[in-house]
């Protein structure tokens, strides 16, 4: 066990201890910012935060997502959490002060354990729901190779929690497994993945976070939709044009831009499955990839306890904030999230990721999914994915299969403290055998229609 494991703990419980809070309003935040590797010069990052603010209170606080499209870094990814605060300076103009920090890397980067800290300011102007921001930040990067300062340019969407919606805001969750059968290296390779959509009256806007699961080991990829969909009885069509950023592992993905579309049907209402066909190309770079991706979700209808509707019922979407330690002397510790994706009596269906930030593990990432029994406080599951970069199942085979016991204490009607023992009984290359992982689950009040 590391010396370094009970200071991240105390350190990530702190930051985790955030989310028991009852947010007002969710957040949408994009932004810019820019930090040098030497000798390789500049990278600029875009992010993407999902963000919560608490009724009565300035702060915000969230996820967030970090990646290289500026650069020779393309496939380099980091994930983690912000929290900031509103500081009203007048009519429409506030300040903005913002710590982040995420863990992760690749690319062949210089990122060393992968811990990504940034202290942010923006001077925002805010017309409605739409915020700009526009200041300075400062990153440092693990063994400080990589760090900098910056021009740091943001814009928020902001929706109000706290009153009824004109209508319900209708959604889609999913995990996905794909296989590409003609690609730009020759041969088939399988990738999993989770995703989500929000659908509109004919069009819907998606996000979806894939990582190979074969010989791409490495290989990541994040990006969003825009499309139009059209249903027929228990039947949807779906046709969708991506843009995005992916790369790593042995994936010749340039600065890291991607382009491409999707054609889906599904089947099923509350809950569905989807057969997909696509195309994922680098722009200017030979990289690319066709794909088949059988998809599993479940449809969400997102409004306040003060909405009611005949045909509506409550539905908790779980988000659960982790440290995950592996032990041993090839250790390290990660930071992630899992959602629960689908709930049947004491069974649930989790999509999960966990990134690397101590012991020279950066650009290391998994992508699981959990299948979880649960009786009372108590639960075993087994998780199965990816995981892959950081000198672990590189350009390989990237396949786990963790065997797990936890327990979960309640400490609010929506809010969970747990912790877990985890047990590795399958990797395509060595890996640590046993692990423990603590967290903090939030539940997400959703209500589901039969009619969307």
């Amino acid at each position: 066990m590391r010396t370094t494991w009970g200071y991240f703990i105390a350190v990530k419980l702190s930051i985790l201890c955030i989310s028991a809070i009852s947010a007002q309003s969710a957040h949408i935040q994009f932004d810019y910012l820019v930090v040098d590797e030497q000798p390789k010069g500049p990278i600029g990052f875009t992010g993407l935060g999902v963000l919560y603010q608490p009724e009565g209170s300035p702060l915000t606080f969230g996820m967030r997502l970090n990646n290289a499209l500026v650069g020779e870094r393309g496939g380099y990814y980091t994930y983690g959490y912000q929290v900031g605060a509103a500081l009203p300076l007048g009519a429409n103009w506030s300040f903005n002060p913002v710590a982040m920090f995420t863990a992760g890397g690749g690319a062949e980067s210089n990122d060393g354990s992968g811990g990504f800290g940034t202290l942010a300011g923006t001077l925002d102007y805010t017309s409605g729901v739409h915020t700009f921001g526009l200041g300075a930040q400062y990153s440092y990067i693990s063994t400080g190779v990589i760090q900098g300062h910056s021009v740091f340019a943001r814009y928020v969407l902001e929706q109000p929690l706290s009153k009824p919606f004109k209508r319900p805001v209708h959604g889609q969750a999913f995990i996905n497994t794909m296989y590409s059968p003609y690609n730009e290296h020759d041969r088939g390779t399988a990738f999993i993945g989770v995703g989500g959509r929000s659908l509109y009256k004919n069009t819907f806007a998606a996000v979806h976070l894939n990582a190979a699961v074969t010989d791409l080991g490495g290989y990541m990829e994040v990006f969003g939709g825009f499309g139009w969909h059209r249903s027929v009885g228990p039947v949807r069509l779906l046709a969708e044009l991506d843009l995005g950023t992916g790369g790593g592992g042995r994936a010749p993905a340039g600065g890291g831009a991607l382009w491409g579309g999707q054609a889906e049907i599904q089947l099923g209402h509350k809950n569905f499955v989807g057969l997909t066909g696509g195309w994922l190309s680098s722009i200017g770079e030979p990289f690319y990839y066709s794909f088949l991706a059988l998809r599993v979700g479940t449809q969400l209808s997102f409004q306040t306890d003060a909405y009611q509707e005949a045909d509506a019922y409550p539905v908790y979407l779980k988000v659960e904030n982790s440290i995950r330690t592996y032990l041993g002397p090839s250790g390290f510790s990660n930071i992630g999230s899992s959602f629960e994706l689908y709930t049947h009596q004491k069974w649930s269906l989790l999509g999960e990721t966990y990134w690397a930030f101590t012991d020279g593990r950066g650009a290391y990432a998994e992508g699981l999914f959990g299948i979880r029994h649960t009786r009372g406080p108590l639960y075993l599951e087994t998780q199965f994915g990816a995981g892959a970069g950081g000198g672990i199942n590189l350009w390989a085979g990237a396949g786990l299969v963790f065997v797990n016991a936890g327990v979960q204490w309640p400490l609010s009607k929506s809010d969970y403290a747990g912790m877990k023992l985890i047990r590795n009984v399958y990797s395509t290359t060595p890996f640590p055998a046993w692990g423990l992982q603590f967290s903090l689950t939030h539940s997400l009040r959703f209500k589901s229609f039969n009619n969307i």
